[in-house]
């Protein structure tokens, strides 16, 4: 865990939604039930479910901190992101769950990296694709990141509030652990 008492610490960061409790639960079910197909696979912990608007890597607790600042300026309505599907990610190994692209989620991650591009702060530029990962390791293809392992689902509603800087951090027993930094 970084040392908040010292502002040259370095923290691994991301900007993300957090689902609400009910919206977690769904898609930590969802995640249960998927799991039996994919022996082998890593469940994602429920309490670390997010939706990743952007991916930072390591910045100085400081940084992170003016970061959370900035982002928490971001005013968005809330908004409900449906999801109805779950599909894999085949280089990435990861199972996910998503929906049909939500444009006030597309616009709400546009202004996340606007933001960190005007403080300077480097992201993983790669194109958003809004979904929530729910299993890692899967065993299996190799291939290209395509739709054409998707399935529906019963459908639900995510409401989302606002973007957060999380952190990754590890516990004593060496589990990740994300948590919203305050500014």
């Amino acid at each position: 865990m970084a040392d908040s008492h010292c502002p040259d610490a370095r923290v691994r960061c991301f900007v993300a939604c957090w689902p609400d409790d009910p919206t977690r639960g769904r898609l930590d079910r969802v995640a249960g039930a998927a799991l039996g197909r994919y022996p082998g696979a890593r469940r994602v912990s429920a309490s670390n479910l997010h939706l990743t608007l952007a991916f930072i890597g390591e910045l100085p607790l400081s940084g992170a901190r003016e970061a959370a600042a900035a982002l928490r300026a971001i005013r968005s309505e809330p908004f409900d992101w449906r999801i109805d599907r779950v599909g894999r990610f085949d280089r990435a190994h990861v199972l996910w769950a998503g929906g049909a692209d939500e444009p006030h989620l597309a616009d709400l991650a546009e202004r996340v990296r606007s933001c960190l591009q005007t403080l300077r702060i480097r992201f993983d530029g790669k194109r958003f694709v809004a979904h929530v990962t729910l299993l890692r390791d899967l065993p299996g293809r190799r291939g290209d990141e395509s739709a054409e392992a998707v399935e529906p689902i019963d459908p639900f509603a995510w409401p989302v509030q606002a973007a957060r800087m999380l952190v990754s951090e590890r516990d004593a027993q060496g589990a990740t652990r994300y948590r919203a930094l305050e500014p």
